[in-house]
């Protein structure tokens, strides 16, 4: 399949869409693992040893909508590139 794709549409089609899909993890991750301390201090988790699991699960579960509905628009597009 990937020589056919080399051989009607040239090497540089293995590589379209890279850009975007690059763009959308870096947004997606750095977020997601950025917003994920200051979303459970801001819940009062003070002590990593004492914090309640729903406190961290809660803090994950914020941190991680809100990265996803930030580069939602990145997946589109890495579809349409």
């Amino acid at each position: 399949m990937a020589a056919r794709i080399v051989r009607e549409e040239g090497v540089r089609s293995l590589y379209r869409g890279v850009l975007a899909a690059s763009l959308r993890e870096l947004s997606y991750s750095s977020l997601r693992f950025g917003l994920y301390e200051p979303i459970k201090k801001t819940l009062g988790a003070t002590d990593p040893k004492n914090t309640p699991f729903y406190k961290k699960v809660l803090a994950g579960l914020s941190a991680g909508s809100f990265a996803a509905a930030v580069a939602s628009p990145t997946d589109l597009l890495k579809i349409r590139a």
